[in-house]
């Protein structure tokens, strides 16, 4: 599965993917008053499929304008226009943090109040031009701030952050890169200051800790994040010793505890990706010419936990939907980067709407050869329902079952059926009187019926639970029929208790060791049975004893059990009825016939497993937090579908395997 489309956890918020679009500066604006355009709630609403919108950089006041037609976050009414921005943002299930952008010498006295002169760090008058109402005009030689002027800028970021966390904000992230006042201070060729926040390496990396403490201590630093692009050279920024420099930041920065660092690639000759990822502990965003491909290879082999689009996002407001399908990309117009207007803001396509969706179906029954792939009409959510786009589903024994006609008594269905019992992936469309889950949103769900082995599948919202952070797609997919039948059938059919015996047969499966922890956690002593290559294994998740089935009678080793749980039934079953206890019992989930076959005198029943969507995401937060494990036997594609079927039926390792749609 393509590391872009898992969950990523940062700060206090969860991403449903990994694909983070980047802040652009687009001059939409009012110029005069700084609120956001109307435009920008489609604009940002349009591109809620990131995992998180990083906005524009926005002015924390107004003598940090640098751009025209640029937004602040420092009054009332640009607070509102902000709000509906993130409410729009929400509604498509998406994260946004807005990003403060204070440009310091980089401006003109007729953007700032009064007219008056930029500020910065030391009077060193930049070389280029200013992008202004009136076109562009050269930079002027900025005022330096004084040291109780830093200190008021500080709280001036701090209040931002404050009001941008009123306007619904996620986050925040610190803008210090591009040769904007944060770098100033930072770089030593644009501060030459002699106070705290100059001078050494350490004091002119001061402003930028401060800043950071400030707004932590305002919203909570698991709310923070900061941007950085060493050797950028835009804007005519210049460091002396930037290695030595970036270093020291970062070091700085990783007893923060901050939500993430943003490091933007630049032209440097030097790869200060490989220096700075290991001196930051916490989550890295990395950013900068970026294509799928690269994107994937940089989560994959560690080098970063999202991956940053820019120009992609900009031009494909449905860009993660574009790269799961490796469909074609909009081209971005730069002549309209920050032109006035709609055109080229908000007027870019989406990519047509799916409208096939393969599907795993049997036409009659038979073996591996009756399970072919066509192509069906995506469905539509009707009231009280959810249409999932499907990225992996977990194999089940009731597959191939269904598939050979072995369960038609027991499970009467007409032809062709898809097969399919349990999924994990992401809603595409929420249907009316859904509450709770919106487009985005990433769940799992055990359907209680056929149909998940599909690209989207449609789910009454009552059986779907959040994917909690921590948990991929793959191992939720493998979880929600095992984990189901294995509480409900251990405690709710079988009533187990603490101090009893259970007996686990099939305990190496993936019902079965769900079963062994579940059964390990509520203090029952736990006797499982497997082959002997998984011994360690099961005691490992708390079994107190393996009989290995291939070497010894489990009659002969085992007595006195209290709770049989019957997981591979035949005479595997018969024989359990042997080593009960006086109050033992046998519920099987493997056996319907058990019921017409119980000896005088004993007590069994056989279970089938109900939908639960309460008790799973209790089960998927306990594997997030690790306090439960899923075991996996194989991940496969569709076209080793049927082989993987074929192979639950006739063996296959510990766990479970799972198909990647």
């Amino acid at each position: 599965m393509s590391t872009l489309f898992s969950s990523l956890q940062i700060g206090r918020n969860t991403l449903r993917n990994r694909l983070v679009m980047a802040p652009m500066t687009r001059s939409r604006a009012d110029d005069a008053s700084g609120v956001p355009s109307p435009m920008a709630v489609t604009y940002y609403g349009q591109r809620a499929g990131a995992g998180l919108i990083i906005t524009e950089g926005v002015f924390p006041s107004p003598m940090g304008k640098g751009y025209v037609r640029t937004p602040g976050i420092s009054t009332a009414e640009q607070g509102a226009a902000w709000k509906k921005v993130v409410d729009e943002v929400h509604a498509g299930g998406g994260l946004i943090f807005l990003q403060l952008m204070h440009s310091g010498r980089i401006s003109h006295p007729s953007m700032l109040p009064g007219g008056a002169l930029p500020v910065a760090p030391s009077a060193i008058r930049p070389a280029g031009q200013s992008f202004t109402a009136a076109g562009l005009m050269d930079f002027v030689e900025p005022r330096a701030l004084g040291t109780e002027e830093v200190e008021a800028v500080i709280a001036e970021y701090a209040n931002a952050a404050r009001l941008a966390i009123e306007a619904g904000f996620d986050g925040v992230e610190l803008h210090a890169a591009s040769g904007y006042l944060p770098e100033q201070f930072l770089s030593s060729g644009t501060n030459h200051r002699n106070d705290r926040f100059g001078g050494s390496l350490a004091k002119r990396a001061t402003f930028i800790l401060e800043v950071l403490a400030a707004m932590s201590d305002a919203i909570g630093s698991d709310r923070v994040g900061i941007k950085i692009c060493p050797e950028m050279g835009f804007n005519d920024l210049k460091d002396d010793e930037p290695v030595q420099t970036y270093s020291y930041l970062i070091e700085q920065l990783s007893g923060l505890k901050l939500a993430y660092l943003h490091v933007a690639s630049s032209k440097a000759a030097f790869d200060y990706h490989s220096l700075l990822r290991p001196l930051f502990k916490g989550v890295y965003l990395l950013g900068g010419g970026l294509s799928k491909a690269s994107a994937e290879q940089r989560i994959a082999s560690g080098q970063a936990d999202a991956a940053v689009f820019g120009s992609a996002f900009l031009a494909n407001p449905d860009l993660p939907q574009r790269l799961a399908l490796d469909a074609p990309l909009n081209q971005p117009d730069p002549a309209l980067f920050y032109a006035p207007g709609a055109a080229g803001y908000i007027d870019y396509p989406a990519s047509p709407k799916h409208t096939d969706t393969r599907a795993l179906r049997i036409h009659a029954y038979g073996g591996a050869e009756a399970v072919q792939l066509d192509m069906l009409a995506v469905p539509v959510a009707g009231e009280g329902e959810v249409v999932v786009r499907v990225r992996a589903a977990g194999v089940n024994a009731l597959d191939w079952k269904i598939r050979d006609g072995l369960v038609r008594d027991a499970f009467p269905l007409p032809l062709p059926a898809t097969l399919g019992l349990e999924f994990a992936g992401e809603i595409v469309e929420a249907g009316a009187g859904v509450s709770g889950f919106a487009p985005g949103t990433r769940v799992m769900a055990a359907l209680g019926g056929l149909g998940a082995y599909a690209d989207y599948v449609l789910v009454s919202a009552d059986k779907i639970a959040a994917i909690p952070a921590g948990l991929d797609d793959v191992r939720a997919a493998a979880m929600p029929v095992a984990a189901l039948t294995a509480w409900q059938s251990l405690f709710e059919a079988g009533g187990l208790q603490k101090g009893e015996t259970v007996l686990i047969h099939g305990a190496a499966g993936a019902v079965g060791s769900f079963a062994v922890q579940f059964a390990r956690q509520a203090g029952a002593r736990v006797v499982a049975t497997a082959r002997g290559v998984n011994a360690g294994l099961l005691r490992s998740l708390g079994a107190d004893e393996v009989v290995d089935y291939q070497e010894s009678a489990f009659w002969e080793r085992a007595a006195d059990i209290d709770l049989v749980l019957d997981l591979v039934g035949g005479a595997t079953l018969q024989r359990s009825w042997d080593v009960l206890s006086a109050k033992g019992r046998i519920v099987s989930t493997a056996a319907p016939e058990i019921v017409a076959a119980i000896p005088a005198g004993k007590r069994g029943s056989w279970f089938a497993m109900r939908p639960d969507s309460v008790q799973l995401a209790r089960f998927a937060e306990q594997v997030a937090q690790g306090k439960l494990q899923v075991l996996m036997d194989d991940v496969v594609a569709v076209a080793q579908a049927a082989a993987a079927i074929e192979k639950n039926k006739t063996g296959h390792g510990a766990g479970k395997t799972v198909i990647l749609f």
